[in-house]
């Protein structure tokens, strides 16, 4: 491990998904994924919360050198992307829109995104028409240590918006990950984070987050595990410096069908059961 360069985003990644997948709470999911015969690929979502019912349905179909994806979501909104691996080695290019709801103006989005990665480089830059946004990402490698940084920068404001530096170093049974960052739109000023992910056996891992933001006094703290009771059986849990503790239970029911539980339970205000949240999320994939 370490040996390749991972893009900017993931930087930290294993023990962000260790800490926040599979605990969708407050909604209940099911998701369905489907292909034609002619290689079309649908998938509707319909989601339950205390706000409502909401949902998508997505058609995805790969032509020999472009990918094509157009989502209808039930707020009336039509997103759609066109991804292209086939202009250079290593090169990803993809083109996203999002259509205007209740506006004047076509799309509400319009963006553009080219990402290149070689063995020891990955750099990564966007840019939104209609929303004038702009952004950077560039990471390598250097005996086992990936680092890079990254920058939003506003046309609409010509100025800087938010900038990120991070380091990881991994190992076959540990990753060890830093970041400082900034969103010049809000107070806390830089933001200091580090993570930690320790593979103990092949079934089990346990991963802690430490996340700071200079101009506040409070440090935000979690600890959680994940634990592979089996091929089919997952289940994780986490606390944090907040007193919630979070728990999933993934069930892989057959070999097209998914189950997922999840809660999290507020252990300073046990008799509020309003601060108590379940989930659920089914998902299908014949």
């Amino acid at each position: 491990m370490g040996k390749t360069a991972t893009a900017f985003k993931d930087i930290g990644k294993a023990c962000s998904d260790l800490l926040t997948k599979d605990y969708k709470v407050g909604k209940n999911t099911v998701e369905v994924k489907t292909k034609t015969s002619n290689g079309v690929t649908f998938t509707p979502i319909a989601t339950k919360s205390d706000s409502g019912v909401t949902g998508s349905l997505a058609a995805k179909y790969a032509f020999p050198a472009v990918t094509a994806e157009a989502t209808l979501h039930t707020s009336g909104v039509v997103s759609s992307t066109i991804e292209s691996a086939a202009l250079a080695k290593g090169l990803v290019v993809t083109l996203d829109c999002e259509s205007a709801k209740g506006k004047g103006a076509l799309l509400a989005s319009g963006k553009a995104t080219a990402e290149y990665k070689q063995e020891l480089f990955a750099c990564k830059a966007s840019y939104d028409y209609y929303k004038g946004a702009a952004s950077a990402a560039v990471s390598t490698v250097l005996s086992g240590l990936v680092f890079g940084g990254s920058a939003d920068y506003s046309v609409a404001k010509s100025s800087l918006s938010s900038y990120a530096a991070a380091g990881q170093y991994a190992q076959s049974d540990f990753t060890v990950a830093g970041k400082l960052s900034e969103n010049l739109g809000k107070s806390d000023g830089q933001v200091y984070e580090c993570t930690y992910i320790h593979k103990i056996s092949p079934a089990m891992q346990v991963g802690t987050e430490l996340k700071k933001a200079s101009k506040k006094d409070t440090v935000d703290l979690a600890f959680g595990c994940i634990y592979k009771m089996d091929k089919d059986t997952t289940v994780k849990g986490k606390v944090d410096a907040n007193g919630i503790v979070s728990c999933s239970y993934k069930q892989v029911i057959s070999p097209i069908t998914t189950m997922t539980l999840a809660a999290t339970v507020d252990t300073g205000k046990l008799t509020e059961s309003s601060k108590h949240k379940v989930g659920f999320q089914l998902n299908v994939t014949p």
